[in-house]
């Protein structure tokens, strides 16, 4: 019985009608993902709807507040891969780590503030950066200390002329139902926050003071790339089956995610891990932003991002990594 059933396998790979992967040995996999966050949409979408099963891999998410736990859950081997941007992983190879980008995910901006109800903004109107005056002496929430949320806020500081270390204080609440609750109770006049995050602020009546994915006039940040996802070299190299089934499950569920014909069945997936939304209020960010997921590295956004880290300290300009030096040498294809 087994013999035969192995021979209608082979038989039905030969004719195309079963990817490999279909018949292969399962490969269990362990991916960081940012509880409910917009960027873990895909990832979402490829497990619940059998993506991931499809392509060989037994996938867990494991959810984590911000970047920097997740990195270091990556370097002690409880997670495989995880999103972040390139701006962290060339922070993190600074220090002489080996952190490697696999496939991108979302090659644009993330970031917004938002501000509470009683927060004026007499500024706004006068554009970037006279509009962060309004958020001098103000509490202002991040991801994590260290964060690329947190390190933009205090660019923002810098870029307005005042001391992110005299002029705000940072909290740390995370990417997501943290830094609602947070807002929600008070304890915040702002939050650095990366969808849905803005839209469920919005709702408790938060106004959205920047928007870097909406507004292109600031010409550093027109182009970026936040979020890929990456692991270590190491591991990658050891484990390249694995990354290449990665790789072609998440360019199906991009895909199917970029189509707007699928809206309502991404918003389903997406409403099992995210509560803070309503089904209408996912589907207006799906319908805004669900075709900026790529699998193709966006190297122009990618030196941007070195520039930033460079300009803010973060790390030296010999440390600066292009999109080629950052991208696995089994993720050439992405770069075309």
């Amino acid at each position: 019985m087994f013999m035969r059933r192995t021979l209608m396998a082979l038989s039905a790979i030969a004719l195309g009608q079963l990817p490999l992967a279909a018949v292969a040995q399962p490969i269990n996999a362990n991916v960081a993902v940012y509880t409910g966050a917009l960027v873990t949409v895909p990832t979402y979408v490829a497990k619940d709807l059998g993506i991931y099963a499809k392509h060989g891999l037994n996938v867990s998410l494991i959810d984590f507040r911000a970047a920097p736990d997740a990195t270091a859950a990556l370097f002690s081997g409880a997670v495989d891969l995880m999103s972040n941007s390139p701006g962290n992983m060339m922070l993190v190879n600074s220090r002489g780590k080996d952190l490697v980008a696999i496939v991108d995910n979302y090659p644009a901006h993330v970031w917004s503030i938002v501000v509470g109800k009683g927060v004026a903004t007499p500024s706004k109107g006068a554009g970037y950066p006279a509009m962060i005056h309004d958020l001098k002496g103000k509490q202002i929430g991040v991801p994590a200390i260290g964060s690329d949320g947190h390190n933009f806020a205090r660019r923002f500081f810098r870029d307005a002329g005042m001391n992110p270390d005299k002029d705000a204080t940072f909290l740390a609440v995370g990417l997501g139902p943290d830094a609602v609750a947070a807002f929600k109770a008070g304890q915040l006049d702002a939050v650095m926050a990366i969808e849905p995050v803005q839209t469920a602020l919005e709702a408790l009546g938060g106004r959205v003071l920047l928007d870097l994915q909406a507004d292109k006039t600031i010409p550093e940040f027109a182009s970026w790339t936040s979020s890929v996802y990456h692991s270590t070299k190491s591991h990658a190299d050891k484990n390249p089956e694995m990354m290449k089934r990665f790789q072609a499950a998440q360019e199906e569920a991009i895909a199917f995610v970029r189509d707007p014909a699928n809206v309502e069945k991404v918003a389903a997936v997406w409403s099992k891990y995210n509560k803070a939304l309503t089904a209408e209020q996912m589907k207006g960010v799906l319908k805004r932003l669900g075709a900026v997921f790529n699998v193709k590295f966006n190297c122009p956004g990618t030196a941007n991002v070195g520039k930033f880290q460079v300009d803010n300290g973060l790390i030296k300009p010999d440390q600066v990594q292009t999109c080629e030096q950052l991208a696995w040498s089994g993720a050439a294809k992405y770069l075309k």
